[in-house]
Order: structure tokens, then C-alpha cells, then sequence
């Protein structure tokens, strides 16, 4: 363990007497707030998606035992970065983790530890199955990458080594040959290689019997997309509901807290600790409904002849795209998909959502039973994906824009603590994913008003439901190279450089900043970018101060991530506290 590590840890406020719940933090990938009724029905009191029909019976009724916060947005939407800011509690200009970098916290005096290494220290036992979806080097001499938990459960490869999955991606490293396997229930397997001479090639009987769709980008069709380089984004999963990976994390999970031995011995044939004693921290991070997009069979039958509203991508909104709009737009475009590929990955996408509704239903079941049976208090959260997930709304598919689709992520905490987190409370303040730390870290007693707790961005939601803390003005998101505020009324998105390039950002005329404004009082589906309207400049000045304040001046950390540790780290601080929660802008008069 770092040095500094362990005087961090050591310096840690005394706990709280009060005994200690075990906790379980569910995550799901890439899910949009549409497809759980609950939020529908808070959101646009619909049950349904606005495109056609979901089902989440399960996480209703984890929003009816709880309090949703149905206004968190996510920090980053991409998978890697949005994990580390769950994980630290922290924003990625305060971490300096902005993307899909390998990083130790190794010699950098602003690194601070993650979740489960605080969570340890105030006893818990901590436990992680599925996907963890960071590349943190806790110890680079070992070069383990992951979050920290004391017990890994296993992942995709450690599953798929035991033969308990129904698809997995391999790569060889040298030939850059990627190949999917995809096993059936019998034990049988078949592939579908990038390689167009490789054999076996299954590639014709999947597409056959799975009724594969695989992603093609602009100017080519769904037959040019042959390799397994190309993401699933709809299909039949081989395997029934109760065999599939996300299914066997589940398992693993309830095998893991129902031993009675000393010790357990995971997929990897390695001998771990089991609880015991102790209050436990679990991670489940499910997959779905990440690419690849294969419901089983049962669930699939349900959503497959409905008939969905794809939403319209229009040349106006086309034409207002900014440079980094459109570049997103040829990587991931999806309007020049015919009506039936679009229909079907839209039906796929949520006959998987209902799935993993179903398995979020039973780990949270198994872990309340667990909790009861001990005699323990219990919470759980439960955030509905790392970030979102386009259906061709602006014409793309996939994740990493500015847009509400992408950012939107409520979350749910379901508490035997009926004080803090009364059933069926829904509160609509902006909460965020780094709000996440610190309330796993008030559960655990810890007194987040001691100035050890200074360097999280978060604030605690059990302190946020009970109303306790000022609401947010404003949340702040950073999906690279752009960065983005948000208020009740408006959204600005500009593209930023850092380093050596603050300055003259802070000076750029506005258009050089590629931006994006939407007034959501009017355009609620963030159609139409006013930016270069004189009208809102007012606005946008004021939106655009404050964002630079606090991306490039509030502690900003930059770093040339190694996997050894050890690199020099560049900090910008001039404007230190900007991100205070308040922001008052200017009133407009009436619109001529």
C-alpha cells in the first residue's frame, strides 16, 4: 500500500457507534432512464418509454420500498472514466481521469483512496462481481487493474474460463484479430472471427439462429458489417434466462454470501475471505444493456412485433452541429439504418433492459434476505446505468455526447433506514454520481463535515433526501473534449483544451469553443442549438464563466497516465471553490 495511502486512511475521522449496514451497489451499462416505468412515470408521467413500450417491474417496486433521486446526472458518459468518478467521489478535472486511461494513484499527492479501500477501513468486507469497468492500478509493482475490492468475484474472462457464459470477446494482440464465442446451453460454441479467411467461421449459422445486427457506420449497409469488430446491437441471446454470464454473477454473488466456510474459493481457483463477522460492502456490476444486445429468447418474444416510434433526425438539426457534433456523428451515426434494423434494435434494447430488470430483482432480494437473516440493517443503491444510451435520437446510436439521453442516470436507495430514505420518496434536486461516495461513506459513520472529506466533490444523498443540503444550481458533466453545464432551464457545452491552452480558453471568443446551448424550457429534446443567438448571450456568458471556473480553475488535475506510477501532474487552481453549487443568471427580457 502507497504511503500516502496509509496516512490518509490512518488520519480518518472516528466512526460512528451505530451499527454499520451492509451495503449493495448495484450498477447497470449504458441504460437509459426510459426504460424503467418508475422514472417514466415521475418524468413525463407516461408509464411507457416515449418511443413504445419497457417493462422494469423489479426496479418499480425498489422505487416504491425507497427514495429515487430522479435528477442525477452522471460526471462522464463513458464507461471507464464515469466508473472512476462513482469510485472517487470525485469529478474527472479533480482526478485527472478523463477517459479510457490505465492509472496508478502511485506518488500524486492529489489521489485520494476509492470507495472500497475507505469502506475496508471501516470494517467492511468488500466484494465486487461483474463488471468493475476501471483501470485503476492500486499497486503497480503488481499491475493488477481494477477498483480495490478485498474479494473479486470475477468478471467476463474468469466466467467464460468456467464455461458459465453465453458470449465473450477475445482479441490476439499481435494479429489485432478479434473473435466473439458464443456458447449454448448443450456446451457447444460457436465463433464469428474479424478474420475472413478464419476457420471455424459460424458467421452465416449465427446470424441465422441469433438473428444477429451488428453496428455499420454512414455509407456502408448491415451486409458490409462482417466483423466482429463491429458491435451487437440487437440478437437472441444463446442461452436461457437463468445461464447467461449476468445471470452466473448473480449466483456467484448469493454462493459468495451464503457460505458458512472460513474461507471461499472464486472462479479463479483462488481461496478468498468470506464475511464473517462483518458488515458487507458488494459491488454487482451487470452488463447489460451494453453491446452486445442479446436478450434471451422469453424476454425477446415480448418486445420483437411491437412497434416503436424511432425518434427523427432531421437536416436542420444536422446543419447545427458543431465540428465535434459531426465528428461524433461519422463514428456513430445511425439514421441511415433502414426502418427494420431500427425497430429491432429498439425492441432488443428493451427486452434486455426487462431481463436485467428480472436480475436486479433477485440480487437485491438475495442481499436483503442475507441482511435479515443476521439481523443487520441493509442499503441498497442502484443506479440505472454508468450513463445512456442513444436509440437514433440526433441521428446516433452508442454514448459520449452532451446530450440528456446520455447524461441522465437516477438513482434509487432502498434503506431499512426508513428515516433517511423513506419508501416512495422521489426527490427532484439535481444529484450527482459523485454524490455516490460520500453516502456509502455516511453510511458507514464516517463525519463527512471533517476536512479529510474536503477533496469529494459529492455530497451525501441521505443528507440530500432529507433535506439538509441547498439544492444544486447547476450540475457539471465532462464527456472529453467537451464539458457541460446544466441548470433547471439551459444547457452550454463548449470544447476545451487544458495545460498550457487555459489561457487563451479563457479568452477565446465564444465561437472558437465550438458551443452548444439549449434553452430545455422550449426544447426539452435538445433539437435546436441557440448558441449564436445574441438573444441568450447574457446566459451563456454567465453559464460559460462558471463552467471555466470550475473545469479549468477549481483544482483541475492533468497527467500523462502510466501503468507504473510516478508521473508529474499538472494543477490548475485559480478559481478555487468556483464549483460552490450557485449559480444566478442573468433574467431575460421578453422575446421580441
Amino acid at each position: 500500500m502507497k504511503p500516502s495511502l496509509i496516512l490518509f486512511l490512518l488520519s480518518l475521522p472516528v466512526l460512528a457507534s451505530a451499527e454499520k449496514p451492509n451495503v449493495l451497489w448495484i450498477i447497470t451499462d449504458d441504460q437509459r432512464l426510459d426504460s424503467i416505468n418508475a422514472f417514466n412515470r415521475i418524468t413525463i408521467e407516461n408509464e411507457d418509454s416515449p418511443l413504445g413500450k419497457v417493462a422494469s417491474p423489479q426496479v418499480d417496486r425498489l422505487a416504491a420500498m425507497g427514495t429515487t433521486f430522479v435528477n442525477s446526472f452522471n460526471q462522464n458518459p463513458v464507461c471507464a472514466p464515469s466508473r472512476t468518478a462513482m469510485h472517487t467521489g470525485r469529478y474527472s478535472h479533480s482526478s485527472g481521469v478523463y477517459g479510457f486511461d490505465y492509472y496508478s494513484g502511485a506518488g500524486k499527492a492529489h489521489w485520494r483512496p476509492m470507495v472500497p479501500e475507505v469502506m475496508k477501513e471501516a470494517g467492511y468486507r468488500t466484494v465486487s462481481v461483474g463488471k468493475g469497468g476501471i483501470r485503476y492500478i492500486a499497486d503497480p509493482k503488481k499491475k493488477v487493474v481494477g477498483a480495490p475490492y478485498e474479494v473479486d468475484l470475477g468478471y467476463l474472462n474468469e466466467f467464460a474460463d468456467a464455461g458459465r457464459f453465453d458470449w465473450v470477446k477475445s482479441m490476439e494482440w499481435k494479429t489485432k484479430i478479434v473473435t466473439d464465442r458464443f456458447r449454448f446451453p448443450d456446451g457447444s460454441e460457436l465463433t464469428w472471427s474479424s478474420d475472413p479467411v478464419a476457420q471455424p467461421d459460424d458467421r452465416e449459422e449465427l446470424t441465422k439462429r441469433l438473428d444477429i445486427l451488428r453496428e455499420y457506420p454512414p455509407g456502408k449497409t448491415h451486409d458490409q458489417a462482417i466483423n466482429a469488430v463491429d458491435s451487437i446491437i440487437g440478437g437472441i441471446n444463446p442461452q436461457p434466462p437463468n445461464m447467461t454470464r449476468e445471470a452466473n454473477y448473480v449466483k456467484e454473488l448469493i454462493s459468495y454470501l451464503n457460505s458458512d466456510e472460513k474461507t471461499y474459493t472464486t472462479l479463479k481457483g483462488k481461496k478468498v475471505p468470506t464475511i464473517g463477522k462483518s458488515p458487507v460492502f458488494a459491488h454487482i456490476g451487470f452488463d447489460f444493456p451494453h453491446t452486445p444486445v442479446l436478450p434471451p429468447a422469453e424476454f425477446r418474444e415480448r418486445f420483437r412485433n411491437l412497434k416503436y416510434k424511432v425518434p427523427e433526425f432531421t437536416e436542420q438539426e444536422m446543419a447545427s452541429f458543431t465540428p465535434q457534433l459531426r465528428k461524433l456523428y461519422a463514428g456513430i451515426g445511425s439514421n441511415h439504418f433502414p426502418d427494420e434494423h431500427k425497430q429491432q434494435m429498439i425492441a432488443d434494447y428493451y427486452a434486455l433492459c426487462a431481463y436485467g430488470d428480472s436480475l436486479v430483482g433477485q440480487a437485491a432480494d438475495a442481499f436483503i434476505e442475507y441482511s435479515e437473516k443476521n439481523q443487520q440493517p441493509w442499503l441498497i443503491l442502484y443506479v440505472c446505468g454508468d450513463h445512456g444510451w442513444k436509440l437514433n435520437e440526433h441521428g446516433m446510436i452508442a454514448k459520449s455526447s452532451p446530450y440528456d439521453i446520455d447524461l441522465h442516470n437516477p438513482i434509487i436507495v432502498v434503506s431499512s433506514d426508513k428515516k433517511k430514505f423513506p419508501a416512495g420518496r422521489v426527490v427532484k434536486d439535481f444529484t450527482c454520481f459523485v454524490d455516490m461516495a460520500p453516502t456509502f461513506f455516511a453510511a458507514a459513520g464516517y463525519d463527512l463535515s471533517d476536512s479529510r472529506f474536503d477533496y469529494l466533490d459529492g455530497k451525501d444523498l441521505g443528507q440530500v433526501s432529507e433535506g439538509k443540503i441547498p439544492a444544486r444550481d447547476y450540475i457539471i458533466s465532462e464527456p472529453t473534449p467537451l464539458v457541460v453545464i446544466r441548470t433547471k432551464d439551459y444547457k452550454l457545452a463548449l470544447k476545451i483544451r487544458g495545460g498550457k491552452n487555459i489561457g487563451s480558453m479563457l479568452k477565446a471568443d465564444l465561437e472558437d469553443l465550438e458551443p452548444i446551448f439549449f434553452d430545455l424550457r422550449n426544447d426539452p429534446e435538445e433539437l435546436y442549438n441557440l448558441a449564436s443567438d445574441v438573444y441568450y448571450r447574457p446566459v451563456i456568458d454567465a453559464m460559460r464563466t462558471k463552467l471555466q471556473n470550475i473545469v479549468l480553475g477549481d483544482g483541475r488535475v492533468e497527467c500523462k497516465w502510466t501503468r507504473e506510477g510516478g508521473e508529474p501532474v499538472f494543477v490548475s487552481n485559480f478559481a478555487p471553490g468556483a464549483d460552490d453549487g450557485k449559480l444566478e443568471l442573468p433574467k431575460l427580457p421578453a422575446k421580441p
